[in-house]
């Protein structure tokens, strides 16, 4: 039993789709219009950066990134959505 309550509270390993599409939902941004999701793990195993597709008003798909963490049994954004910067 102790054992299943440890594993229940276990971030998964790289967040989900739906996990960051909740989390851009609570940012304000229109999950409906976001494709293509993408998420790697940054040099801590729990921080992660996710890259996605998103339609602009004017029907443009541009390239967005996030970074997140785990956080306990959950992930949390740490900073903002917006566009990815361009190398």
């Amino acid at each position: 039993m102790i054992a299943a309550l440890v594993l229940a509270a276990a971030v998964s390993a790289s967040p989900s789709t739906a996990e960051l599409q909740a989390l851009l939902v609570a940012a304000r941004v229109d999950a409906a219009r976001v494709r293509d999701i993408r998420c790697q793990v940054l040099g801590d195993p729990t921080e992660h950066r996710c890259d996605w597709r998103q339609k602009t008003a004017k029907g443009r798909w541009e390239a967005w990134s996030v970074l997140l963490a785990g956080d306990g049994g959950r992930w949390i954004l740490i900073d903002t959505p917006g566009r990815a910067s361009r190398p």
